[in-house]
């Protein structure tokens, strides 16, 4: 079973909801009566920047399509799967033709659930998934969506919510479980893919340890590289620098921080790995396009 490219793909109920976006954040309404909306969209059309508190899935099945989230850029090919999480921002960059399929889904019945720390680490920040980010389990969890396409283009006046839960939940216990979910990816040749254990471990240590003082030098002694090839490795295998991967995590554990009143500004900076205060607001500022305090402001109005 694939995606046809061909097919209408009709909502099972209401065909048009207009789109309502307010300071960036849009107001998602799904389908009546559920929690999930699923959109077969062609249109030649980019969008800006924006968020909403559904997750959002995208999948690509007739050319490529560009997505920027959370200040990263995804190039999408047919059958990529990219994963941005809630309150995420994020933008899309279209200007050929192409179809895709857009899923937003309500996930706070995941938060109830005892095992979710095991997921929390995952849905901090968007994931693509592939064939080269998850080579075990993507094929697995690319049948699971075209199952959730079926189930609700397949039937008029009813979303049957509980069957498509059912397949996104299994999505989610493959993540949280998949031991290639440390975002390794560009693996071209069978040089990088023996190296990929020494650099999973590396992801896995600076995800838990950016607080820390990490230096090039050290993550390099880590892997057993020379600074220089270390570099260049870990370029290949993120697509990031070192330094600006690292930034990166401080600025996902500070932006959750900043939700913590009790915590001042300073207090967040110094816990996510932050020397000086400059140097936290100069970066946080180059990640999030605006400072902690107007991070946290906007946070206020949001519980208003």
């Amino acid at each position: 079973m694939e995606f046809d490219p061909d097919r209408s793909y009709n909502q099972p109920i209401r065909d048009f909801v207009k789109r309502t976006v307010i300071d960036e954040v849009e107001d998602i309404i799904f389908a009546p009566n559920c929690n999930i909306r699923i959109w077969y969209n062609f249109q030649v059309e980019s969008y800006p920047k924006h968020s909403h508190t559904a997750a959002e899935v995208v999948i690509p099945v007739e050319n490529s399509y560009k997505y920027i989230a959370d200040g990263r850029r995804f190039h999408l090919n047919c059958g990529d799967i990219l994963i941005i999480p809630p309150s995420i921002p994020h933008e899309v960059e279209c200007d050929s033709e192409g179809k895709r399929f857009v899923f937003l889904f309500e996930l706070d019945f995941l938060k109830r659930m005892y095992d979710y720390d095991d997921l929390a680490e995952f849905l901090k920040e968007p994931q693509l998934i592939n064939s080269i980010t998850h080579p075990d389990t993507y094929k697995k969890i690319y049948n699971f969506f075209l199952e959730i396409v079926e189930i609700y283009f397949n039937y008029m006046g009813k979303v049957y919510e509980m069957s498509i839960f059912s397949r996104l939940t299994e999505v989610f216990a493959i993540l949280a479980q998949d031991e290639s979910s440390l975002k390794m990816v560009n693996f071209t040749n069978d040089k990088q893919h023996k190296n990929f254990y020494k650099f999973k471990s590396l992801i896995a240590y600076i995800n838990t340890h950016y607080m820390d003082n990490i230096s090039l030098e050290y993550a390099a002694t880590f892997v057993g590289f020379s600074k220089f090839h270390f570099a260049r490795l870990f370029k290949e295998f993120t697509n990031s620098s070192f330094y600006d991967y690292l930034c990166h995590r401080r600025i996902i554990a500070a932006k959750t921080l900043l939700e913590d009143d009790s915590l001042s500004i300073t207090e967040v900076g110094r816990m996510c790995g932050f020397t000086n205060q400059s140097t936290f607001t100069r970066s946080f500022s180059a990640h999030a396009n605006c400072t902690p305090s107007k991070y946290r402001q906007q946070i206020r109005q949001s519980r208003l």
